[in-house]
């Protein structure tokens, strides 16, 4: 790895929770001349949000490649299929497979995995002659198991330690699959301190602290964060910029 190479980003979208499309438009303006790419989440909070179908469709209508996540929660193996084949036919080629919350164990065909769903895509896509990149993701603190290696690309969790993901990807020298980190923007000290107690990720004292008098004031520390990941060996950027993504756009531009 290069230090200083262009910075490879794969912006997560803030997929809407009302029946309007209007703020998907206004962050693909913002944030397509920095992204290589847009994540579209699927009811990541475990709350209903417009259907990642659509916004994916709505991605590839404006001219941006997507990576679609797919999670175990809220769909059994017919489901799976059916989003599969309905990504495809958008030409999104392209998914992150995600156990979301724990499933109910109450459903016929029993709880759907990750595992599983990783077959199932690549069954498909051999059936119907398509290529269809998959992801998986990676905690730092933990090896990756020998089946999440089939996988086409590891995304890691977010954090705000460089030796962490630098020690993971020293000890995975051999993986021989893109690896994306993760890098979230705080956008406040509410959200800073709900999103370190769900995700186990540990914030800086400091960045706390600067988040009660300004809540812009995770920007450029994450934007540095992606800068010094990039040097560490990840081959790409996860960003998490939620609704300050016009400022880490206008942070980014020209540096990508």
């Amino acid at each position: 790895m290069t230090p200083g190479r262009p910075l490879d980003v794969s912006a997560e979208l803030d997929v809407p929770h009302r029946p309007d499309l209007a703020p998907v438009g206004r962050q693909l303006d913002a944030l397509g001349p920095v992204a290589a790419r847009f994540l579209v989440p699927d009811n990541a909070t475990a709350r209903a949000a417009v259907a990642g179908l659509v916004v994916a469709g709505e991605v590839r209508r404006r001219g941006h490649e997507v990576v679609a996540v797919l999670n175990a929660r809220d769909r059994n193996t017919l489901g799976l299929r059916r989003d599969l084949l309905g990504l495809l036919a958008l030409g999104v080629h392209e998914v992150l497979l995600l156990r979301g919350d724990r499933p109910e164990d109450d459903r016929e065909d029993g709880p759907l995995t990750v595992g599983a769903m990783l077959r199932e895509a690549r069954a498909l896509a051999a059936e119907h002659e398509v290529a269809l990149r998959v992801g998986v993701v990676a905690a730092q603190g933990r090896d990756l198991p020998a089946w999440k290696r089939d996988a086409d690309v590891v995304w890691l969790a977010p954090t705000f330690s460089v030796p962490v993901v630098a020690d993971w990807r020293e000890r995975h020298a051999d993986l021989g699959r893109p690896v994306r980190a993760g890098v979230l923007v705080p956008t406040g000290p509410r959200m800073a301190r709900g999103v370190a107690e769900g995700m186990d990720l540990e914030l800086p004292d400091h960045l706390v602290d600067a988040l009660r008098d300004d809540e812009t004031a995770g920007v450029d520390p994450a934007v540095e964060h992606a800068l010094a990941l990039r040097d560490a060996g990840v081959d790409g950027i996860h960003l998490v910029a939620v609704s300050r993504y016009r400022e880490v756009a206008a942070r980014l531009a020209g540096l990508v």
